[in-house]
C-alpha cells in the first residue's frame, strides 16, 4: 500500500468519492436505510447536527465501537483540519501552540461535561465512560471563548441508567496488553441515581524496543475510576455531579505519543558549537543508532517514565427550570501532577570519556520534566426555552489557575557538577543534583468573561445569530534558571562553571530569576446568517472573532519572554444537506486571517554571542475546505468519509535562525535579516513570510466501510477503516528537516453482537499492514550537527542534523469481550 499520495491525486479521488456518493443517493433505495438523528449540544442546547450552523465533527459511543476510533488519533484522523503532535498539543484549522513552557495557553479547548479542562486526560477516555464527542472547528469566540481560537472538544459522559444494570469489558492483545472496564448503574429512588465505573489498561510489552540495559519505550500502566450522581430532588431541579480520578505509569511522554532519534549519533565533535552546556556524550562511541534502521528500537542505559499521579476532577452542573428560562451553573475543580523523563545522551553508553577535559568525563545524562497544576471555573448562564422565534442564551464565567513547572537535565555520575565555581573562580552555590540545566517556574491565571447570544428566525427559512463576549485575563508569574558549564574550553574542563544568566548586572551576584506580570482583555463574538429552504438543507455565512490571551515563555530568562495576545478574523460559509434520508453531506468553506500568532523561536541575543528562545508574534492565515459524509444505501451497509484541505501561510514575520538548518544551507530557506558569526559558526536569519503554520497537514482523508449480517442468534459488522494524512511541518521554517512525510493507516474490525443484545465480541487490528509514519518531532526540535573535521573554510559549516521523530503505533491486534447486565 502506498504511504504517499500526490495531493492532486488526493483532491480528485476524494472529489470523485464524494460525487459519486451524491449521485447515487437516489429515492428507489429502501425506506429502512435512513439515517439516524444525531443530537448535539454544541451550542450549550440540544439540537440535531444538521440544525445547527456550525462546522462539528461528532463521534457517539456506538460509531467509536464500531470504528475502531480508541484514542485521540483516531479522532484526529476522521477530523478535518485537526492535528495532535508528540507533546500533548491540538491544533484546528493551524490553531494551537508550538511550546510547552508554561506562561502560555492552548488553541483548542477541552470541555469535560462542560468544564474546561487544561489537561488532554479526559480525551482518552475510552467509549465505555463517554456518551459521545463533540469537536467544534473554527474559533468559539462567543458561547467558549478561553483558548477557543481554533476550536472547542466537547466530552459528554454516559449518565446514570434509571434501571439497575451495568457493563463490563475485557480485551487482549499483542504486546502482552489487557485491559478491563466496568460501569454500574445504581438507581435508588425515581428522583435519585448513582454511578461507579472503574478501568486498567496495562500494556507490558513496548512499542518502541530497547536493546540496551533500560526499559522498553512506551509501555502502558494506567488505572481510572468515576463516581457520578444524578438527581432531580424537584420537577425543575436537575443536578448532575461528577467525581473522577486517574493515574498513568507509562515508560514514555504524554498521551499515546512515542518517539525515537531517528539519525546517527553525533561521534565527531567533542563540544557542541550552539547552546552547549556539557560534553557531547555521543563523542567517539562506536555503537550505531539502531533507530536509523529502524525506528521502533533503541538503545539507552536510563529508564523512561511518564508518569499522571493525583489527578482529580469534579465537576457540577446544576440547571433549574424557570418556565421561561433554564438556569444552569457549571463549576468543576481538577489537579494533577505529571512527571516524564528518562534518557537524554540517547545512548547506553556508561564508561567515562577520556581526554577530552582535565578529568573523565561520565556520559550518562537524563532529563526530568515536572509539572502541578490545578484549576478552578465557575460558569452560570441563562438559556431560553420556548417555541418563539427568538433564542438566546446569556452567561457569566471565572477561571483560576495556580501551576509549577521544572525542568532538569542533569548527570548523577560527574561530580564536578556538584561544587561547581563562578567565572571568577570563586565557588557558587552548591549543586547537589547535579543538573546542568535547571528551570524552574510557576504561574498564576485568572479569566473573567461575559457572553451573550441570540438567534432570531425571520421565517421559516432565514435566521440571524450573533453574539459577544468579553474576556479579561491576568497573569502572573516567576523563574528560574540555572545553567552549569563543563567546557574543554574553560580550565581545560577541569572544573564547572555557573554561567546562569545576570538579570541585574548592578547587583551582586548572579540575578537568575525574574517575575513577570501583565494583563489582557478582548471582544469577541459571531455574526452568523443560515438559511434552511427545506427540512433537509441549511446553509449558513459566518464571521466570527477568536482571542487568546498574550502569555510568557517561562522558565527560560529569555531576552524577549512576552507575547501580545492573539487574534483571528474568520469567515465560513457552510451547507449540511440530506439526500432521501439516506445521505448526509456536511460541508464549510473557511478564511481565517491571524494576528500576532504566537511562536517559541531562536533569536540571537542583543550582545550577538549566542542564540536564546524568544516568545514572539507572526501575522499568518489560513483557508481550506472541509468535507464529511455519511452513506447508507442499504439498511446493512454504511459508509462515511472526511476530507480536509488546509492552506496555511505565514505573511509577517521576521528574522529569525532554524535550530535544523542555522546556515539556511535548505534550498527552501529565504535569508533574510542578515548573519552573524557565533563560536565559529555563521548563523544565517530567515524570514518566516511563505512558511506554513506548524502542525497544518495540506490534506487529510479518512473513510470507513462496515457492513451488517443479521441473524437469528445476532449480528455480525464488518468494518474496514483507512486514513492518510499528508507532510506536516513541526516548525515554521521550510527545511526537510522540520517536515515529516505523508503516511497512511489501515485498520480492520469484526464485531459479533447477540440477539438479546447481551454481549459483544470484537476482533481488531489496527496498522494491519505495519506501516512506519512519522507524526511530529517529538518534543524536541531538530538541531545541527557539525562533524570534524569540517569542510567549512570562513565557518564551520553544517553536515548534518540530528531527529527525533513521534511515531504512529505499529500493527496491533486482540479481541474484546462486552458483556451488559
Amino acid at each position: 500500500m502506498s504511504r504517499r499520495i500526490p495531493p492532486a491525486r488526493a483532491i480528485l479521488v476524494a472529489g470523485a468519492s464524494f460525487a459519486a456518493l451524491a449521485a447515487a443517493a437516489q429515492p428507489a433505495l429502501a425506506q429502512e436505510a435512513t439515517l439516524e438523528e444525531l443530537v448535539v449540544t454544541a451550542e450549550k442546547r440540544e439540537q440535531s447536527l444538521q440544525d445547527i450552523p456550525v462546522a462539528v465533527s461528532a463521534f457517539t459511543s456506538a460509531r467509536r465501537d464500531i470504528a475502531g476510533i480508541t484514542g485521540i488519533q483516531d479522532f484526529v484522523n476522521f477530523t478535518p483540519g485537526m492535528n495532535y503532535s508528540g507533546t500533548d498539543r491540538v491544533s484546528l484549522r493551524g490553531a494551537g501552540r508550538n511550546t510547552f513552557y508554561i506562561g502560555n495557553d492552548p488553541g483548542v479547548a477541552s470541555y469535560s461535561d462542560g468544564f474546561y479542562s487544561a489537561s488532554s486526560s479526559e480525551l482518552f477516555k475510552t467509549p465505555l465512560f463517554i456518551e459521545r464527542t463533540e469537536i467544534l472547528r473554527g474559533p468559539q469566540g462567543t458561547l467558549y471563548g478561553r483558548n477557543a481560537i481554533g476550536g472547542a472538544i466537547n466530552q459528554i459522559s454516559k449518565r446514570p441508567s434509571h434501571e439497575f444494570g451495568g457493563e463490563v469489558r475485557a480485551s487482549y492483545g499483542n504486546y502482552d496488553r489487557t485491559r478491563i472496564e466496568a460501569v454500574v448503574s445504581l438507581p435508588v429512588a425515581d428522583n435519585l441515581r448513582f454511578k461507579v465505573g472503574g478501568s486498567q489498561d496495562h500494556q507490558r510489552d513496548g512499542f518502541i524496543k530497547n536493546i540496551g540495559t533500560a526499559n522498553d519505550g512506551a509501555t502502558i500502566k494506567r488505572t481510572y475510576f468515576e463516581f457520578q450522581m444524578e438527581a432531580e430532588p424537584t420537577e425543575r431541579l436537575d443536578i448532575f455531579v461528577r467525581y473522577n480520578r486517574s493515574s498513568w505509569d507509562d515508560t514514555m511522554g504524554v498521551g499515546d505519543r512515542l518517539s525515537n532519534l531517528v539519525t546517527p549519533y553525533d561521534t565527531t565533535r567533542v563540544f557542541g558549537l550552539i547552546g552547549q552546556l556539557q560534553v557531547n556524550p555521543q563523542f567517539g562511541y562506536t555503537t550505531p543508532n539502531p533507530g536509523v534502521e529502524d525506528p521502533y528500537v533503541m538503545n539507552t542505559n536510563t529508564d523512561g517514565y511518564g508518569q499522571l499521579r493525583g489527578n482529580h476532577v469534579l465537576t457540577t452542573t446544576i440547571t433549574y427550570d424557570l418556565g421561561f428560562a433554564d438556569l444552569k451553573y457549571t463549576g468543576g475543580f481538577q489537579q494533577y501532577n505529571y512527571q516524564t523523563g528518562g534518557d537524554y545522551d540517547g545512548t547506553s553508553r556508561t564508561q567515562p570519556i577520556l581526554g577530552v577535559l582535565a578529568v573523565p568525563y561520565f556520559p550518562t545524562q537524563t532529563t526530568d520534566f515536572n509539572e502541578k497544576k490545578r484549576y478552578y471555573s465557575n460558569e452560570i448562564n441563562l438559556t431560553s426555552n420556548g417555541d418563539g422565534p427568538l433564542r438566546w442564551i446569556l452567561g457569566v464565567y471565572q477561571y483560576e489557575e495556580e501551576y509549577r513547572q521544572r525542568i532538569q537535565l542533569g548527570n548523577p555520575n560527574q561530580a564536578s557538577l556538584a561544587t561547581p565555581l563562578t567565572l571568577t573562580g570563586a565557588p557558587a552555590a552548591p549543586n547537589p543534583l547535579r543538573n546542568f540545566a535547571d528551570t524552574q517556574a510557576t504561574l498564576n491565571s485568572k479569566a473573567f468573561a461575559v457572553f451573550g447570544q441570540a438567534t432570531y428566525e425571520f421565517n421559516e427559512q432565514f435566521a440571524l445569530t450573533t453574539g459577544l463576549r468579553y474576556t479579561k485575563d491576568k497573569k502572573s508569574g516567576s523563574e528560574f534558571q540555572r545553567l552549569i558549564i563543563q567546557s574543554p574550553a574553560i580550565a581545560g574542563g577541569a572544573a564547572a562553571f555557573d554561567v546562569s544568566t545576570d538579570m541585574d548586572p548592578l547587583t551582586p551576584g548572579v540575578q537568575n530569576f525574574r517575575n513577570l506580570k501583565n494583563s489582557w482583555d478582548a471582544v469577541t463574538g459571531v455574526v452568523n446568517l443560515d438559511w434552511t429552504p427545506d427540512a433537509d438543507t441549511l446553509a449558513y455565512a459566518k464571521y466570527s472573532r477568536g482571542y487568546k490571551s498574550g502569555g510568557f515563555l517561562l522558565g527560560t530568562l529569555s531576552p524577549q519572554p512576552e507575547a501580545d495576545q492573539e487574534q483571528v478574523d474568520a469567515f465560513e460559509i457552510g451547507l449540511k444537506k440530506t439526500f432521501a434520508g439516506r445521505f448526509q453531506l456536511n460541508a464549510a468553506a473557511f478564511y481565517n486571517e491571524y494576528k500576532d500568532l504566537q511562536l517559541n523561536l531562536s533569536q540571537l541575543n542583543p550582545a550577538g554571542t549566542a542564540a536564546a528562545n524568544n516568545f514572539v508574534n507572526v501575522n499568518a492565515e489560513a483557508y481550506g475546505l472541509e468535507l464529511e459524509a455519511i452513506w447508507r444505501p442499504i439498511r446493512a451497509l454504511d459508509l462515511s468519509a472526511s476530507y480536509g484541505y488546509l492552506h496555511t501561510e505565514i505573511t509577517k514575520g521576521c528574522c529569525f535562525y532554524d535550530p535544523a538548518d542555522p546556515g539556511a544551507l535548505d534550498p527552501r530557506a529565504t535569508p533574510s535579516g542578515g548573519s552573524v558569526l557565533s563560536n565559529g559558526t555563521l548563523l544565517v536569519f530567515q524570514t518566516l513570510e511563505g512558511s506554513r503554520i506548524y502542525q497544518s497537514p495540506k490534506h487529510k482523508f479518512a473513510g470507513n466501510a462496515n457492513y451488517t449480517f443479521n441473524f437469528d442468534a445476532g449480528s455480525l459488522i464488518l468494518s474496514a477503516t483507512y486514513t492518510w494524512t499528508d507532510e506536516t511541518y513541526y516548525q515554521p521554517f521550510k527545511s526537510d528537516a522540520n517536515k515529516v512525510k505523508a503516511y497512511d493507516v489501515t485498520d480492520f474490525r469484526v464485531l459479533w453482537n447477540d440477539g438479546a443484545d447481551r454481549y459483544t465480541v470484537i476482533g481488531f487490528v489496527k496498522n494491519a499492514f505495519d506501516q512506519k509514519g512519522f507524526t511530529s518531532n517529538g518534543s524536541t526540535t531538530p538541531t545541527a550537527i557539525f562533524d570534524n573535521p569540517n569542510p567549512g573554510v570562513a565557518s564551520i559549516v553544517q553536515t548534518r542534523t540530528a531527529i527525533t521523530r513521534g511515531l504512529i503505533q505499529p500493527r496491533t491486534y486482540g479481541v474484546e469481550l462486552q458483556y451488559r447486565f
